[in-house]
């Protein structure tokens, strides 16, 4: 389902949500005057609800919370998405420094033929690093259409394939993603300078500690702390 922010809309679609929430004379209503009464008639709905549910916020979504059913279905701007897509394609999202997002589809003629063939599939996740070039694959299902990928710091990118493996083991690559970049740590290359500089080592670590004052482990925490553990031996 497609979620329509307020502020994508225009007049005659807020005319329109006002008109099924029961608003008289909304058609006479400036942009800002339906706004207003939108949000005032949502927080009277929160009031009177025995549960609260947080995601009743208009600001943040007009579709997000009821019977879908009942109030989005001829909401303008609104659309179901559909089950399948026609195209065999693989796109990749950063989620953040140590993890990829991808997600795919197989069109139905392909997966068709390919589920016949006796054909398995896998993603074949490509690495480059430093300099250094990583591969390997990851085995997945014709039900699958998303995977999470772990990536190091580093620079460099990522790529994604998806590969279908026949009975003789023969590869065939449906669609490649495009390259992510990886995410650079200066401090992994630049400790000392962390290290010796209580301001710089105070702001890094604000970044990387939870709400309870405790650092969130991470790959780049532990890589920081074991360089740190190397300098202190040697330094001894």
């Amino acid at each position: 389902m497609i979620l329509v922010n307020v502020d994508s809309l225009s007049v005659s679609e807020l005319r329109s949500i006002a008109g099924q929430e029961g608003i008289d004379g909304a058609d006479a209503l400036s942009r800002e005057d339906i706004i207003s009464l939108l949000e005032e008639k949502y927080g009277e709905d929160d009031g009177d609800s025995d549960q609260k549910d947080p995601n009743l916020r208009y600001m943040s979504g007009l579709t997000d919370y009821r019977d879908i059913s009942k109030y989005v279905e001829d909401l303008p701007g609104v659309e179901e998405l559909p089950q399948s897509y026609p195209d065999t394609e693989i796109h990749l999202i950063k989620k953040n420094g140590t993890w990829l997002y991808a997600f795919w589809s197989i069109s139905p003629n392909d997966s068709d033929s390919l589920q016949d063939a006796g054909s398995s599939l896998l993603l074949a996740v490509t690495i480059e690093n430093n300099g250094k070039r990583e591969e390997y694959d990851i085995p997945v299902s014709f039900t699958d259409s998303e995977w999470n990928v772990g990536i190091p710091y580093g620079d460099g990118f990522c790529r994604v394939s998806l590969v279908a493996v026949d009975k003789d083991g023969k590869r065939t690559v449906l669609s490649v993603s495009k390259s992510e970049d990886l995410t650079d740590s200066y401090w992994l290359t630049h400790t000392d300078e962390m290290k010796y500089s209580e301001s710089l080592y105070r702001l890094y670590l604000s970044l990387i500690t939870n709400k309870e004052g405790e650092l969130v482990d991470t790959p780049v925490v532990r890589e920081i702390v074991q360089l740190f553990r190397k300098e202190d031996s040697r330094d001894e």
